[in-house]
């Protein structure tokens, strides 16, 4: 079977699932041997670091850190940068993450990013958010144009270790799910694969 027919299965169940903000194991131990098999021998040059991406990526979706840890550290780019900050992010090493967003910069997706978040967040109500600093930072989210990534981890930091607060951390899981559904669309278009891998808002 060809990297897309397997790319393509594989992602199907695995982007509909939304990781935790703070996995504790692997979401599906099978998944990440079917992602260990996925082969990019038939890549060449930077066109193999974005499958490398790809790959890393959904180990993230798997909610398997070291793998993607193992994947994203060896990409010296943006893209790599970025999964390599959500998994610190996911792992809960705030600072860490920040620092590897710095690396990332500007970013292509962030601008669709900004709009997804705050489409999402104007559907729901924010006033069921009982934690104060979680509420307001979430209604500025909801109003900002651009994507601001440390802000992003400084919520999901405040849910992981003070908040614990079932709808803020529902609403911060799907924002992450969102983000990286975005990046993981992103890295497959930089391998050369053609056409959508995950079903997308256009804005």
């Amino acid at each position: 079977m060809s990297w897309t027919e397997t790319l393509h299965r594989l992602t199907g169940s695995l982007t509909a699932h939304k990781p935790s903000l703070y996995p504790a194991e692997e979401w599906d131990d099978l998944n990440d041997i079917k992602i260990g098999k996925l082969s990019v021998d038939g890549f060449q040059g930077e066109q193999r670091t974005y499958a490398l991406a790809v790959k890393a990526g959904l180990h993230l979706f798997n909610e398997s850190l070291d793998a993607s840890h193992e994947l994203s550290q060896s990409l010296h780019h943006p893209t790599g940068s970025y999964w390599h900050g959500i998994m610190h992010r996911m792992e809960g090493d705030y600072s860490n993450a920040k620092y590897w967003f710095r690396m990332v910069s500007s970013y292509p997706v962030y601008e669709r990013l900004a709009k997804d978040a705050s489409q999402y967040l104007k559907e729901c109500s924010l006033s069921d958010v009982s934690n104060a600093l979680i509420r307001e930072k979430l209604e500025k989210l909801s109003g900002a144009s651009e994507w601001d990534p440390y802000a992003f981890v400084d919520l999901v930091e405040h849910q992981v270790t003070v908040a614990r607060e079932a709808v803020a951390e529902e609403l911060l899981q799907h924002i992450q799910w969102l983000e990286m559904r975005r990046l993981l669309q992103y890295s497959y278009a930089q391998s050369g694969g053609g056409g959508q891998l995950i079903e997308l808002p256009e804005h």
